[in-house]
């Protein structure tokens, strides 16, 4: 017999529930993160040129998903309440709702990605001597897009009903497939074809496609919770309503965000691989230590869609509160670690290039407290999302990146200081980040603070 997964989200000690419900997504996080690192590891093996493909590629790969993600978060908004209003085809029925849509669209973006490929990596500038590379790396992503979005929408429905173990276990394994094929695709190792940065990309669709078969699998099976059946798959009216009035926004916020860091990577680009490669091992080790703020944003989104679709409002507001105060007791020793060891972390992934050690070291000392803000911002988001109310999400999405993190990096590095003619200029890339997570915290703490986020958006 099954066990069961799902956690009583309506009652009981609040931080144990944020911690029973967000270590998993945590783990999770950490497992791709992991990944990631071992992905940069292995490239910069090749050298900075390697380095910089999955990195530029990254900006475009994940506007496409975003809108993806963008609505795999109508999932868990409707999922969450219907499950605490007692509704369970109605959770079943969104889950399916959101799936058929969703494949539906991964591979209308695949094919519009692959036929611009040249003309977006081109609007990135990026650089002649890493195009073809990038370009080979990007294709493969392209290619195997429809395989990465059915694993996000099993994700989404199982945060929705508190079941976030279940997504672990096909995490890990998948994760784990994926450190093994790494640098046998990348090297050519014990027979493999010797790839190079093709085989990094190869190596992540096919782990995607294992995660997503492996969720597709226990869906419809119905041995986790959620039991799809294939008139579960059809559109339905009231459904896909609420569907498109909670992920319409999300998706707006992700994507406009994301092709917001589109413009930004532009602007990197400008300054040469040696900023490129300092930028994206600084990314990957920051977003490693965001790890603890994210599963505790995860773990707010199902308390809170749980509690208002239940009519507990009072529990739902507790909830944020809680949560706050836990990002604020895990970040606060992650800033200092980052900015103490910050040299010898880009030393690990490239060691033999000064350069590279002091942009990494000097991206560290500045953009580690930005981290304080954007963790608290993620625990409010998680519960505008709960909510199902997306709009102030989409909003601080997009002002973060556009009206604050865009103006202000290309005002300093371009104009005031002396652009990429001079290296040192790309300080402001870094403040660029501080001010911007600042600003947009500010911004969404007023918007909670009006309240009308607490209330449920379904029927009962």
């Amino acid at each position: 017999m099954t066990k069961n997964r799902e956690i009583n989200l309506l009652e009981g000690n609040l931080a144990r529930n944020i911690i029973k419900v967000g270590y998993p997504m945590a783990l999770g996080s950490l497992a791709q993160t992991l990944y990631n690192l071992a992905d940069a590891f292995w490239l910069g093996k090749l050298g900075r040129n390697a380095l910089s493909a999955p990195i530029i590629s990254f900006f475009i790969i994940f506007f496409l998903i975003s809108i993806g993600l963008g609505f795999s978060i109508s999932g868990t908004a409707l999922v969450s309440q219907y499950t605490g209003a007692g509704k369970k085809e109605s959770a079943n029925r969104s889950a399916g709702n959101l799936l058929s849509f969703l494949v539906l669209i991964s591979i209308v973006f695949g094919g519009l990605g692959l036929l611009l490929d040249k003309t977006l990596l081109g609007l990135l500038k990026t650089p002649a001597e890493t195009f073809d590379l990038t370009l080979s790396y990007y294709r493969i992503m392209m290619i195997g897009m429809p395989l990465a979005f059915p694993i996000f929408v099993y994700q989404s429905a199982m945060n929705g009903i508190g079941d976030t173990v279940s997504p672990l276990k096909i995490i890990l394994v998948t994760t784990g497939i994926n450190l093994i094929l790494d640098p046998l695709l990348i090297f050519g190792w014990l027979g493999f074809p010797a790839l190079g940065v093709s085989g990094a990309a190869l190596a992540t669709v096919i782990t995607r496609g294992m995660a997503s078969a492996a969720g597709l699998y226990l869906f419809f099976s119905g041995k986790k919770g959620i039991k799809l059946k294939p008139f579960h798959l059809k559109p339905d009216r009231k459904i896909s309503a609420l569907m498109f009035k909670i992920g319409v926004p999300s998706a707006v916020g992700f994507s406009g965000a994301s092709l917001g860091f589109i413009v930004l990577m532009g602007i990197v680009n400008q300054f040469g691989t040696a900023v490129i490669s300092a930028y994206g091992i600084v990314m990957r080790v920051i977003h490693f230590f965001m790890l603890p703020a994210m599963g505790i944003s995860a773990a707010v989104t199902a308390i809170v869609g749980q509690n208002l679709g239940a009519g507990n409002i009072q529990r739902a507001k507790s909830t944020v509160g809680k949560g706050m105060m836990m990002i604020l007791a895990i970040i606060i020793p992650a800033v200092i670690i980052t900015a103490i060891f910050g040299k010898e972390v880009t030393r690990f992934f490239i060691p033999g290039d000064p350069l590279i050690h002091w942009l990494g070291q000097t991206m560290f000392y500045i953009t580690p407290p930005s981290l304080i803000f954007f963790g608290m911002s993620t625990v409010l988001e998680g519960a505008f999302q709960g909510a199902g109310y997306t709009v102030p999400v989409m909003v601080n999405s997009l002002a973060r990146i556009w009206l604050f993190r865009i103006p202000f990096v290309y005002i300093l590095s371009m104009v005031i200081l002396n652009g990429p003619a001079d290296i040192d200029a790309s300080v402001g890339i870094w403040w660029g980040m501080v001010f911007s997570n600042a600003a947009s915290f500010l911004l969404l703490l007023t918007w909670y603070k009006k309240g009308k986020w607490a209330k449920t958006r379904i029927d009962k």
